[in-house]
């Protein structure tokens, strides 16, 4: 009988093990939801955004890091001089960041390139 238990607490521990790595592993590769960047709101302060929008202006700063400034809202995306892509007014990009306040307002950080792209319009 003893035996039987060890057999089961070892055979769920092994389980637990093997999930919690699966977790691991597989969370970093599953994105939210997309979302309109102007509905992005203090709700979503500190957490991870998909979302979508088009450019209404694009401004690079002293430290040649880039804000994309977006139609109807006053959220803009902050991409780190690290990331050197080139964006242009009127186009429509999709990006992956995390929600953070500056000066007040909400600002979407970009951590990597991979996580902005430009959408192109389907015909």
């Amino acid at each position: 009988m003893k035996d039987n238990f060890e057999i089961l607490f070892y055979l769920s521990a092994i389980l637990s093990i093997i999930g919690v790595l699966l977790l691991a592993y597989i969370s970093p590769l599953i994105n939210p939801p997309l979302k309109q960047i102007e509905e992005i709101s203090h709700a979503d302060i500190e957490k991870n955004v998909y979302v979508e929008g088009t450019i209404e202006e694009v401004r690079k700063l002293k430290d040649k890091s880039t804000a994309l400034k977006f139609y109807n809202t006053t959220t803009e995306i902050y991409i780190p001089k690290n990331i050197q892509l080139n964006f242009e007014k009127e186009e429509r990009i999709r990006a992956l960041g995390a929600v953070k306040i500056y000066q007040g307002g909400l600002e979407i950080i970009i951590s990597d390139a991979k996580n902005i792209e430009i959408v192109m319009e389907e015909s």
